[in-house]
């Protein structure tokens, strides 16, 4: 079961939609006798720097709370976007570091 807050499904569209379009080029382009993992990795790094601007203007006003000087109510703005209780913006590197895992894995192997 997947758990998400707000927009925090978008750390699973955005590789997706961008591994369709990686596959849909290396297919295209005859690119096919490369090792598979190569593009994987190119998924995982950009949509991990997608992921990381991407949540961090999303969480930027998340937490705050503003107080109405004449009634004294407090107001909090918005909420986290999360994928697993996991703050959107922290899978950004997580998505970097199975990009460079994958890469050392291909030049190793």
């Amino acid at each position: 079961m997947i758990i998400w807050k707000g927009l925090g499904i978008l750390n699973i569209v955005i590789p997706g939609v961008l591994f369709f379009i990686v596959n849909g080029l290396v297919s295209l382009l005859g690119l096919d006798i490369i090792d598979a993992r190569l593009p994987l990795a190119f998924v995982f790094i950009v949509s991990g720097v997608i992921i990381w601007y991407i949540g961090k203007a999303l969480n930027a006003d998340a937490g705050k709370v503003l107080v109405d000087m004449e009634t004294g109510q407090r107001y909090q703005m918005g909420f986290r976007h999360s994928l697993f209780f996991i703050p959107m913006h922290y899978w950004g590197p997580i998505g970097l570091v199975i990009g460079f895992i994958l890469i050392v894995a291909t030049i190793f192997t």
